[in-house]
């Protein structure tokens, strides 16, 4: 129907018409392509790396103290935002030559690899540029095809665009491959070098930086020529471009290869491990100072070498900054890695019985609240309250101490009778205001033996604590900011650190006299129960220092004590530190009080005849009660008699004011001051009162449950009973349940007594017709 030249020009427009839609087609792919490429460009990269790191600890000038291993078994330390310079100019004559210039993939080296591949006949070049390099190490392990490589090519020219040069070489320096397990450049220069990569010589910075290219010529014994070449290569290649002379290189083909890695530091080991259970594996960048911590390390470990002769085999202490609140130093336990002993556990966050430590606190808050003067006279005699009996640790009573030397000395019973008296519940508020966070029970739990190691403490509390203290003294803020204070004065802890600055020092023969005249420390040691924890806390304006020493497991030992054993190396830490002043006293919240000498209470106009003091003490709305304790008697003119106007001459009657202690103190105060002079006794004749209060039963005390001791065959050995009279020369007829046992006299009122089982009670009556009595148990 058509001829043969119509045929032929359709078949012509019809290939032409495919020719059009083919390149039609192709123009629309490779503007999808393009535009592709351009969103992509356009787009910021996000995180490329999100690998496991390891935890790092650093002093507080950078330097390494200690690194875990990452939870993939890399050693690959959290990344710098620097490259060391020695290092950047290695790695980019060795890798880049280029990197500064091209904007991620360079053209020149595109070109220059397909010429070597084609006259190759393979693939000998890839052309990978720094930043390409950094994405495909961001990818993972990807097949290395053409079609990668063009992925690897867009994604880099888009970082580059992003990210600044120095940022992208922090990228590879801190992913790259080092060989074996060790990633990222500041890993490797610890593992193979064992100093930081900002201390790497020239040989050094030239041999980690031939190793992304061929990590495994690292490993010892194999490939070393081959790795020593690339090394010799790269310091050549630099001293022709002029980055090293020739007297450089030379002396930089010199150094040895790395002969096998080198163990990391573990100095502050117990701290690294709690930081990353609190917060996970980083870069931690610590308060710690990594010469002294060093120093107090080797301090720790000569103490605990003689402590284990008595198998004590944990000691830890921290030193803070006082104007920080952060640590300087840190020692969580005096050994690691063994696990034997507890030696893993860090004591200073595991809470621990509080021994003696809280008292200053009490004597603190007593002060604030004007229930007590620093001077004023505490009973020191046998204390029972319901099933609590508590003794002093030398197992002795003075009758009466002063305020302050009741926490100067650590005294228990006297302690006790002050939380008595200023309330529990009121105190558990203090000590949990202060910053104690295991204080969290009540006062039906803690009870009076709160004062005595009731509760449990930690020692980073104790430190922090203390420092909170100094801090608040002195006036200052934490960190830049106003930190939590403690509920108390500064006159009060004025008060409080004077009295704690004149505590007796361990082996008070020995050279611990030569302390006082090196610095002052205001410091206060405890000891909890069973000697199982030995503390000791120490302030000075500028630092504290706390110890703990004692076993993990709780295992008490004897003569384990906060003195015998904390104090002493609470002190050598100290030698440590820099000397340092003391606080300023701060006048403003002082106020001046007359004090009576001998009982500390405000002075009454009896009390002058024993002498007169003025006390600074912080201001108070109210005061203890005027001196009780000076008396007005009246005497005959030898001060032989107690007498009236019925059995004397009223004008030779002599009127003297007498400093008189209850019975029961004054039986004990007497035993130790030899200056002190009871009362005579009543006149025969004389008709007046002679006073309530004569006699006061020491043992046993109201309510107490009392337990014999039994002989070998099972008999009761009976239970020693005591008393005391204000007349040293009265007579005591001692009762029962209503019968009569005895009498005693001169002072000594002590009576066997071998009670059955069950309630009793206990009756004393002197000629005169006092009373005193008891209810007791016997068990």
């Amino acid at each position: 129907m058509f001829n043969k030249d119509f045929c032929l020009f359709l078949l012509y427009n019809a290939n032409i018409g495919n020719r059009l839609e083919n390149r039609k087609t192709l123009l629309l792919l490779f503007a999808l392509l393009a535009g592709l490429v351009c969103l992509v460009l356009a787009l910021k990269p996000g995180q490329l790396f999100d690998d496991p790191v390891c935890a790092v600890l650093e002093s507080r000038d950078g330097q390494l103290m200690g690194a875990r291993i990452a939870a993939d078994g890399q050693w690959r330390f959290p990344a710098s935002d620097t490259v060391p310079e020695k290092f950047a100019r290695a790695i980019i004559t060795f890798e880049d030559k280029r990197f500064r210039y091209h904007p991620g993939v360079d053209p020149l080296a595109i070109l220059r690899a397909i010429r070597l591949n084609i006259l190759g006949g393979e693939v000998r070049s890839g052309a990978s540029t720094l930043t390409m390099q950094v994405i495909r190490l961001s990818r993972g392990d990807k097949p290395r095809t053409i079609s990668e490589k063009l992925i690897e090519m867009v994604l880099a020219l888009r970082l580059d665009a992003y990210c600044s040069k120095d940022e992208i070489l922090a990228l590879y320096a801190g992913h790259a491959p080092f060989g074996g397990n060790v990633v990222g450049l500041e890993a490797a220069a610890w593992r193979y070098y064992g100093r930081s990569a900002d201390d790497l010589s020239w040989a050094e910075s030239a041999t980690l930086a031939v190793l992304p290219n061929a990590p495994a010529l690292i490993h010892p014994g194999r490939s070393r020529d081959a790795l020593l070449a690339k090394r010799n290569f790269l310091l050549d290649k630099l001293c022709a471009t002029g980055v090293i002379d020739e007297v450089e290189c030379g002396l930089a083909k010199e150094e040895p290869l790395p002969v096998k890695p080198w163990p990391l530091p573990e100095i502050a080991y117990h701290y690294l491990e709690t930081l990353r259970k609190q917060q996970g594996d980083k870069l931690f960048e610590s308060s710690l100072d990594l010469g002294m911590q060093q120093r107090a390390e080797a301090i720790v470990a000569r103490h605990a070498e003689v402590f284990a002769t008595n198998e004590v085999y944990n000691v830890a202490a921290v030193i803070l900054d006082v104007h920080t609140g952060k640590p300087v130093v840190y020692i969580g336990n005096a050994g690691h890695g063994s696990g034997g002993h507890g030696d893993n556990v860090d004591v200073v966050p595991s809470p621990r019985s509080s021994g003696s430590t809280l008292k200053p606190l009490l004597y603190a808050a007593m002060l604030d609240e004007g229930d007590i003067l620093p001077g004023t006279l505490v009973s020191d005699i046998p204390f029972h309250y319901k099933d609590f009996t508590p003794n002093n640790f030398n197992h002795t009573f003075d009758g009466a101490v002063p305020a302050r030397d009741v926490i100067r000395r650590s005294l228990n019973v006297p302690s006790v009778r002050m939380l008595y008296e200023y309330g529990v519940e009121k105190f558990i508020d203090v000590l949990q205001r202060c910053g104690f966070t295991t204080i969290t029970r009540g006062a039906d739990t803690y009870g009076l033996s709160l004062i005595l190691g009731g509760a449990e403490i930690k020692l980073g509390d104790l430190a922090a604590v203390y420092a909170a203290l100094a801090r608040e003294l002195g006036g200052e803020t934490a960190g830049g900011r106003r930190a939590a204070t403690p509920p108390l004065s500064r006159g009060a802890i004025w008060c409080t650190f004077d009295a704690l600055t004149e505590v007796s020092r361990p082996e008070e023969e020995g050279d611990w006299h030569t302390f006082h005249s090196s610095r002052t420390v205001a410091w206060k040691t405890g000891t909890s129960y069973g000697n199982r924890d030995a503390w000791s806390v120490g302030a000075t304006p500028d630092y504290v220092v706390a110890v703990w020493v004692g076993n993990c497991d709780g295992e008490g030992r004897p003569l384990l004590t906060g003195v015998g054993y904390a104090a002493p190396v609470m002190f050598d830490l100290f030698s440590l530190l820099p000397p340092t002043g003391w606080f300023d006293e701060p006048s403003d919240e002082l106020e001046e009080v007359v004090c009576c000498r001998l009982s500390g209470h405000p002075a009454t106009d009896l009390c002058e005849t024993d002498g007169l003091e003025t006390v600074w003490v912080p201001r108070a709305t109210h005061r203890p009660d005027p001196c009780p304790y000076h008396k007005l008697v009246h005497l005959d003119p030898g001060h032989r008699w107690q007498v009236d106007s019925d059995c004397w001459p009223v004008s030779e009657i002599r009127h003297v004011s007498w400093f008189v202690l209850p019975p029961a103190q004054e039986w004990y105060y007497m035993r130790t001051h030899s200056d002190y002079h009871p009362l005579p006794p009543f006149h025969p004749d004389y008709a007046g009162s002679r006073g309530a209060g004569a006699i006061e039963i020491i043992y046993p005390q109201e309510g107490m449950s009392v337990a014999a001791p039994v002989a070998l065959d099972g008999s009761s050995q009976g239970v020693i009973f005591s008393a005391a009279h204000s007349d040293p020369g009265a007579t005591l007829f001692w009762h029962l349940d209503g019968d009569y046992l005895g009498e005693t006299a001169h002072g000594e009122h002590k009576i066997k007594v071998v009670p059955e089982k069950g309630p009793h009670t206990l009756t004393l009556i002197d000629a005169n017709g006092h009373i005193a009595s008891v209810r007791f148990t016997a068990l």
